[in-house]
């Protein structure tokens, strides 16, 4: 009822009203050991050489080089092991991956090229110093910066925390998103609908897209079409969440309650109406996201728009889109930014899987990502690519 009374947003613009009315979340301190995908909001550094010591990497045998091609086995020097006595002129340790070099050895020959008898050990290929060592301080040294803030912790970045004693860790607050779904018209999945009605869908959807994004406290509510629900609802929610995300009751129906229920708590939205197809209604007021209720405009939306705003509120970069040719050409909109979802084929081009309308979702189901292609006169050969 209202998208017609405010002119469109570029979707570029919509970007800027949405990440500039949003603020970063304060950060909080945990353990490394619950810190896996969170967002570091510190910098690591080494607090020794990495590797503290020369380190072997094969298992065999280490010696000081001299030209013999038979030593005398000393004994076994295994990883763990503190640092051994000196060798005996021609003698080697048998030595375990992972240990120490030896402060007198130089040359480790893997068993694969030496021939092992009870008492000796006789090289059967070429033996070069410093050759399968891992040098101390080779991969970094005291101080040095290994991980920077902003960055996601994964298994290799708790390992690495692990490995330097950061056993505990400053990361941002999860965030706290309510998904309000609407729609009289909308039923529990676990129901049988009637022929007029449908089994609720993009709350869940939007849900899960946010699971798959990364950690956050979500919760998610249906909304009835009425005035005074939808704003009771949104109240709520607004005073809970850090990001209220809405589907569906923002476009010109009669009953399409989310933009007047906003200006009665908030006021006029920053923006409602975006130059793009799918999800022409997406509409923002600041912590409040108002997106369309077809399931494909649902899910466009919040990959192009939410996801960096998500990423913003934990310190999080958001990587740009990749430019890669069509398969095909595509005819683009003369005022419209197109956002097809899309595949990359095997050659690294486009292939849209185009809907048959903004209300299709089994279409572009198998769509790993989407095309965005500008507004112009002549047909496209190139997109930008977003993956889901």
């Amino acid at each position: 009822m209202h998208v017609c009374d405010m002119p469109l947003t570029s979707p570029a613009e919509a970007s800027r009203f949405i990440l500039s009315n949003l603020e970063l979340l304060p950060k909080e301190t945990i353990s490394f050991r619950e810190s896996l995908g969170r967002i570091l909001r510190e910098p690591l550094s080494a607090d020794r050489p990495f590797p503290p010591f020369d380190r072997v990497t094969m298992d065999g045998i280490t010696f000081q080089k001299s030209g013999r091609i038979e030593y005398v086995l000393h004994g076994v020097h295994s990883a763990g092991s503190s640092v051994p006595e000196l060798l005996p002129e021609g003698a080697c340790w048998q030595v375990m991956t992972g240990a120490s070099l030896p402060p007198d050895c130089d040359t480790v020959v893997p068993y694969e090229e030496v021939e092992i008898s009870e008492t000796h050990a006789r090289l059967t290929g070429e033996s070069v110093p410093g050759r399968f060592i891992h040098r101390e301080g080779s991969d970094a040294q005291t101080g040095d910066r290994l991980l920077e803030e902003g960055t996601q912790i994964g298994p290799a970045q708790l390992g690495l925390a692990s490995s330097i004693g950061a056993t505990t860790l400053e990361v941002s607050r999860l965030p706290q998103i309510c998904i309000l779904s609407t729609g009289d018209e909308m039923i529990l999945p676990e129901e049988t609908p009637l022929p007029h009605q449908l089994r609720q869908s993009n709350g869940l959807t939007l849900k899960a897209a946010i699971e798959e994004w990364g950690h956050a406290e979500i919760t998610l509510t249906h909304l009835p079409d009425k005035l005074s629900a939808t704003i009771e609802g949104i109240r709520r929610a607004m005073n809970e969440s850090d990001l209220v995300i809405l589907t569906g009751g923002i476009s010109k129906g009669l009953k399409d309650y989310v933009r007047p229920a906003l200006e009665s708590l908030v006021g006029a939205p920053l923006f409602h109406g975006v130059a793009q197809r799918p999800g022409k209604p997406l509409a923002f007021w600041p912590g409040v996201a108002a997106l369309p209720g077809n399931p494909n405009s649902t899910l466009i939306a919040f990959h192009r728009y939410l996801v960096p705003a998500l990423n913003q509120l934990v310190g999080k970069e958001t990587p740009a889109g990749i430019n890669l040719p069509l398969e095909e050409s595509v005819d683009a909109h003369e005022r419209l930014t197109l956002f097809l979802p899309s595949i990359i084929t095997p050659e690294g081009k486009i292939r849209p899987l185009v809907p048959q309308n903004s209300g299709d979702f089994v279409t572009p189901m198998s769509a790993t990502g989407f095309a965005e292609i500008p507004p112009g006169t002549n047909p496209a050969s190139e997109a930008s690519y977003r993956s889901y």
